[in-house]
């Protein structure tokens, strides 16, 4: 009898134990949950956590690169005393822009200037072929001779292409009225001083494009800056991060510093000075994601992102529903110094989506998350996208 009560007894007690299991799941079944069922980004922690944390090192190292190569002074010292030989600084100056500003350089990237003249009669384009001459003269008695000059003068921003023997270029733009690259420069330069990782971000998405190849404005396709802002729209919005976004959205948070209505002169002062002193450093995020994490994140989100029906709106930190779109599909991201899109080519947005998809498979199957700097897997984007149209239209262009 007190064998069948016993037996009883513990019968009631495992049925009380199943029930409260149920409602209280522990963390250990939790652990147990299979990894297929798992989101996207939760699965590839879960099951990669050391190619992760290798990533996290990878990304460091080209921070360290980036580091030593914005010291060399060599090149920036030429720039400075050609600056002095060809230019009156009361009428005319050359003011560097991107990378030279932003520091986001490496070993292959160009030295990009613009033409800020004080007088209206020297925008004229006429001048650009007795500048070209004036810099190629000048710069052989600095001891760089010119290999090269190319003017393109009838481009949207005319441009003057200098080619040096020693492997040196210089790109130096003669803009009409609304100064876009020194704006931008200047609006990419505040956001990186906001947060770290918008720098690690961005020094990784470049070097992946750039084996993937699939980085080449000059060919159509994306540009340093589409993936600044590609980056910036992912690290400020709510939509991508919530509830923490990395960044702020500096249209909204600092006006007085970035928006269109400071006056050009203002900017140039600001491109100038090594120091800003603004109070966008006192930003400091919530959101504490190591830099792997905000990569595969980076993925996910623009894996799903529908540039047919979706805007970026750098300005609002948000995307928005665009109009009815036919045809090409062009991806648009809206700065806040144009009306219109900055990314105007089908094939820049058809490189980048197809990048995406690819990298989102490979980084499933364990793949591409801890490959830099070779990163191997890209031979395998490049054969399955040999006959591409955004590849194929490259054939019939000629590298200026």
């Amino acid at each position: 009898m007190l064998k069948l009560h016993t037996t009883k007894v513990l019968r009631v007690f495992q049925q009380c134990l199943t029930s409260e299991c149920a409602v209280h799941p522990s963390s250990s079944n939790e652990n147990l949950k299979p990894l297929e069922t798992l989101p996207y980004v939760d699965y590839i922690k879960k099951k990669y956590p050391d190619k992760l944390e290798n990533m996290n090192v990878q990304v460091e190292n080209l921070n360290s690169e980036r580091k030593e190569c914005k010291k060399n002074t060599k090149v920036l010292n030429f720039f400075r005393d050609l600056n002095s030989f060809i230019l009156n600084k009361h009428s005319v100056e050359l003011l560097p822009v991107g990378s030279m500003v932003t520091k986001f350089v490496n070993k292959q990237s160009d030295f990009d200037f613009v033409f800020f003249p004080k007088r209206d009669d020297q925008r004229h384009r006429n001048f650009m072929s007795v500048f070209a001459k004036l810099i190629a003269r000048e710069s052989e008695k600095l001891g760089e001779p010119v290999e090269k000059v190319v003017e393109l003068p009838r481009m949207r921003v005319p441009l003057l292409i200098i080619r040096y023997a020693s492997g040196l270029s210089i790109d130096i733009q003669f803009p009409e009225e609304n100064y876009h690259a020194l704006r931008n420069t200047h609006l990419m330069r505040m956001y990186k001083v906001c947060d770290n990782r918008f720098t690690l971000l961005f020094l990784w998405l470049r070097a992946v494009c750039d084996k993937l190849e699939v980085r080449n404005s000059k060919y159509g396709l994306l540009s340093s800056y589409h993936l600044l802002l590609l980056c910036v729209h992912f690290l400020q919005s709510e939509q991508a991060l919530s509830p923490w976004p990395v960044l702020p959205v500096l249209a909204k948070t600092h006006s007085s510093l970035v928006t269109a209505d400071i006056p050009i002169s203002k900017v140039a002062e600001l491109i100038k000075s090594d120091d800003p002193c603004l109070d966008v450093f006192s930003w400091k995020s919530h959101n504490k994601m190591a830099i792997s994490e905000l990569i595969i994140r980076f993925i996910d989100y623009y894996s799903h992102f529908n540039a047919s029906k979706e805007a970026i709106y750098i300005e609002k930190g948000l995307a928005q529903k665009r109009k009815q779109v036919f045809g090409d599909v062009r991806l648009q991201i809206i700065d806040p110094y144009s009306p219109v899109s900055v990314c105007r080519s089908p094939h820049a947005s058809a490189a980048f989506f197809t990048a995406i998809q690819f990298m989102r498979k490979q980084f499933k199957n364990g793949q591409m998350i801890a490959s830099l700097p070779d990163v191997p897997e890209a031979a395998q984007f490049l054969r399955e996208n040999h006959f591409s149209f955004w590849r194929t239209q490259m054939s019939d262009k000629i590298i200026v």
